[in-house]
């Protein structure tokens, strides 16, 4: 069927149109591109006498400021061809020198147990740390590593691995009488009458110093990578902040799977400033003593323990606990689990394929003067350096105290037995406490997972993300907040009044208890 005439006239008006577009893109691509340039590019001599730092941001941010990508390339070729072979040997063995940067790994020298030490005692001061690691081991992958004293205090305990069928009867007797021994070591500690403080004021000053150093090589790497252009990648911006995450999150994963250990658990242990009451309640060390029952299933169920009520008798003014310690209990990783074995394949695959692309940005970025090269490399070395260095200096003033208590056990039973035996401080039962003086032993309280026990009952919960952040620089839990002597004397507790949503899950109220929660004050 023959075209009209409207027809035809509009297909030749389309071809027209589709050769005027091809033939203005040819002659936008045959234009020279816009030149970027600053002082020193055509200068004979030393281009120290003239290198301004902002002006030379600006030519990087003017060489990607162009509006299309093709635009970006074409400023840069005009740009390169504007230097005199002085400037393009200057920023070539720019490039070199910043091209060792992925190479910091080995200079930060073997990996330490100060970083963990760190991470558990005061956990966003260890994740600082590991952010000072750019890319270098940051965790040993030894258990024989996490067993070595850091000072002349006892804080950590290995225990024995049966060796054959025949030693397995004998070491495990010899290993639960040593469990036992660390366990009274820990009870020790915490009844001991002399106060034990944390060096507050030497662990900030560390972390202030890491945060400085932080910020020190964040500013550096922003400057960076604002005047240095990538030939590949030419609109990019933040291209160096870009290798810093790869590198950051590839240590960290590649270490977290190298971890020694399968299972952790935290048991934040103190003393009680006040005399305390406990009634009612579920044990949860009759739980952990059932054989059948796992330390997992037992602790992934305390919300649904029933709680205990406390109650402060004698005065409520507020008192600092005298001692608090984190013991933290590990399961060693005997190589049973696949699962890790393929992530630790992995990220030892991710960690070799960053090095590369890290060592080919550095290598190829264009228009890097020679001054800002050697002065990222040497606040980001330093930062790397000096934060391994502040580290250490923070974890051995901090040990002199003895916050950290780490038990290293080789089954999960072993690691029941410990945290039964640590819950199992205070016995329940002993309510009536009499006048005390200054000789007498204080209660003491544990907080697992948020839930705080005292005397084997779970008498309170706050979020667990406080002490996972401030690790032992939170305060251990003030029992006065769920005390409830007070809201009987204030008669906030009336009668048949329905109890609250919170009120419920602190245990402060319970329905056989109504009639006789008027406690008199000591």
């Amino acid at each position: 069927m023959p075209l009209g005439p409207s027809l035809r006239t509009f297909q030749a008006r389309c071809q027209m149109l589709s050769f005027l577009l091809a033939l203005l893109s040819a002659f936008a691509y045959a234009q020279e591109g816009k030149i970027c340039a600053t002082e020193p590019d055509q200068y004979i001599g030393n281009s120290q006498d003239h290198f301004q730092i902002t002006a030379w941001m600006r030519r990087g941010v003017c060489v990607r400021s162009q509006p299309v990508r093709p635009a970006c390339y074409q400023a840069l070729e005009a740009t390169l061809k504007n230097l005199n072979f002085l400037r393009i040997g200057e920023y070539t063995g720019a490039a070199s020198v910043l091209a060792l940067l992925p190479t910091i790994g080995a200079l930060l020298g073997a990996p330490t147990t100060e970083i963990w030490r760190l991470l558990t005692v005061v956990p966003f001061g260890g994740g600082l740390a590991m952010l000072l690691s750019f890319g270098g081991a940051i965790l040993p992958v030894r258990v024989e590593d996490y067993g070595k004293d850091l000072s002349s205090h006892k804080v950590s305990f290995r225990a024995k691995a049966a060796k054959g069928p025949h030693q397995q009867q004998q070491i495990e007797e010899e290993t639960y009488a040593q469990l036992d021994a660390v366990v009274q070591h820990i009870e020790s500690r915490m009844r001991q009458d002399q106060a034990r403080r944390l060096p507050k004021g030497h662990l900030w000053t560390g972390l202030l110093a890491m945060v400085a150093l932080f910020f020190g090589a964040q500013a550096a790497m922003a400057i960076t990578e604002q005047g240095g252009v990538l030939p590949w990648w030419c609109r990019s911006r933040w291209w160096m902040h870009l290798w810093y995450g790869m590198v950051t999150v590839t240590a960290i994963a590649e270490n977290w799977t190298q971890l020694p250990f399968k299972e952790t658990w935290k048991l934040f242990v103190s003393d009680i400033p006040y005399d305390v009451k406990v009634r009612g309640g579920d044990s949860i060390t009759a739980k952990l003593d059932k054989p059948e029952q796992s330390v997992d299933r037992v602790l992934q169920a305390l919300a649904s323990l029933r709680a205990g009520t406390a109650t402060i008798q004698g005065s409520r003014q507020y008192t600092r606990p005298r001692n608090a310690v984190l013991v933290v209990i590990s399961v060693v990783n005997h190589g049973d689990q696949q699962i890790r074995s393929f992530l630790r394949l992995l990220s030892k695959c991710t960690s070799i394929a960053t090095f590369v692309t890290g060592t080919a940005l550095f290598a190829s970025v264009q228009l890097l003067a020679l001054p800002i090269a050697v002065m990222v490399l040497t606040l980001v070395l330093a930062a790397g350096v000096y934060g391994r260095a502040i580290t250490g200096w923070i974890v051995q003033g901090v040990s002199k105290t003895e916050p950290l208590i780490h038990v290293i056990v080789n089954s999960t039973h072993e690691a029941q037995h410990v945290i039964a035996r640590i819950l199992s401080f205070d016995e329940y039962g002993t309510e009536e406490i009499e006048f005390p003086n200054q000789s007498e032993v204080r209660n003491l309280q544990v907080e697992l997972y948020g839930h705080v026990f005292v005397k084997q009952r779970r008498v309170a919960h706050r979020t667990p993300w406080y002490l996972r952040t401030l690790g032992v620089l939170a305060q251990p839990f003030d029992l006065r907040n769920v005390d409830i002597s007070k809201m009987s004397a204030q008669g906030e507790v009336q009668e048949g009044s329905p109890p609250s949503q919170s009120e419920l899950e602190l245990g402060l109220l319970r329905k056989g208890d109504r009639q006789g929660s008027n406690v008199q004050s000591l």
